[in-house]
């Protein structure tokens, strides 16, 4: 009898034992724009590179989208992710048509799948977008 109230108590605590977020270990990585669209993204290895910094507890990111600093917050469910009002600073770059680009990309996410080091992110099956972490 003592053994089954042993079981029933290990169960128990491990039903009630907090699951980690699919996300939590995003946060110790910058995640830098590899490819978009099925294109290679050209690294400088510099500031400028565009890149996503995950804040998986407040499900918030930041970073830069090639020119100017960007931020946002995201939603995550199972294999789903979803990114809401993202917002930028206003420089005026020259490339200013790549930001564009990932930041109107980035926004018809709806879902992510991790493979090695790459977060790919998806608009159904199609990735649009490979961060890779660094």
């Amino acid at each position: 009898m003592k053994y089954f109230f042993a079981l029933l108590t290990a169960v128990t605590c491990l039903n009630c034992s907090p699951r980690l977020s699919s996300d939590s270990g995003w946060g110790r990585d910058r995640w830098v724009l590899t490819e978009m669209k099925k294109v290679p993204v050209q690294l400088s290895g510099g500031p400028r590179d565009a890149y996503i910094n995950f804040e998986p507890r407040e499900k918030r990111f930041s970073g830069n989208g090639g020119c100017n600093h960007i931020s946002g917050n995201y939603t995550l469910d199972k294999k789903s992710i979803h990114f809401g009002e993202i917002i930028s600073t206003k420089m005026s770059c020259e490339d200013i048509a790549f930001e564009n680009s990932f930041l109107s990309t980035l926004n018809r996410v709806d879902r992510y799948e991790v493979r090695g080091n790459d977060l790919l992110l998806k608009r159904r099956k199609e990735v649009l977008l490979v961060l890779s972490a660094k």
